[in-house]
């Protein structure tokens, strides 16, 4: 049984977008606390890359948030410092520890978290997510873009603003890889590849995710929506 969550967000310049981020993150935990029948800690964490702007500042008016500051330099290396932080902040066995990733642009819905724990709890060691684009995008791009991704159960997607694991098994596989972009695609491969692993791909728990087109990861979901623009704009 898991008997404590952390949750790590990378953030590189994002006053705009963290505060709904963390607003649906403390609904989703809210929401994990009052649904299971045991005490469960959770912990936020946001890992500040570089920010030049005011995203701390936003995060300190959500007291429940925890913060670093580093010059990581891409998304893969500030997700493997703030698991670290929380690794080492937690005590609790690192079986009973899920990790819960997203994103500073997306929001999660009210019950993230607790699909996450409900599934740990039947075994899950990875858990796959799906997100979807926010209102913004071209109508005919948008088309497009659920033309081409499944929103089932089993899905093949991979998508690091939606992606659970159980720290043990973080742990053996590694842990992120230091990726500006892909991190998430390597980690699930590694996860893959050891052929022992539960891994449980749901459609039940889209994140809502940004639809600008300029991003912070290079290759990055930013740019995948930009190709579709382009698809549409030809």
């Amino acid at each position: 049984m898991i008997n404590a969550v952390g949750v790590v967000i990378p953030a590189v310049d994002e006053e705009a977008s963290i505060g709904a981020c963390l607003d649906a993150l403390e609904i989703a935990s809210a929401r994990l606390r009052a649904a299971v029948a045991r005490p469960i800690t959770v912990r936020i964490i946001v890992v500040l890359d570089s920010c030049v702007d005011q995203t701390a500042a936003v995060v300190r008016r959500h007291p429940s948030v925890g913060s670093i500051r580093c010059s990581a330099g891409g998304v893969g290396a500030a997700r493997r410092l703030g698991v670290r932080h929380l690794l080492a902040d937690m005590d609790v066995s690192l079986q009973r520890l899920w990790l819960a990733n997203s994103d500073a642009d997306s929001t999660v819905p009210p019950d993230w978290l607790v699909a996450q724990v409900q599934e740990a709890d039947r075994g899950a060691q990875l858990m796959l997510g799906t997100v979807m684009p926010a209102h913004g995008l071209d109508p005919v791009a948008e088309q497009t873009w659920f033309d081409r991704h499944s929103m089932r159960d089993g899905h093949p997607h991979i998508h690091g603003a939606n992606l659970g694991i159980r720290a043990d098994v973080y742990s053996a596989l590694g842990g992120w890889p230091t990726h500006s972009t892909g991190e998430d695609v390597a980690l699930v491969e590694r996860a893959v590849a050891a052929g022992n692993l539960k891994i449980v791909r749901t459609a039940r728990v889209p994140v809502c995710t940004s639809t600008r087109l300029q991003g912070r990861a290079p290759r990055g979901f930013a740019g995948y929506l930009r190709g579709l623009t382009g698809e549409v704009a030809v």
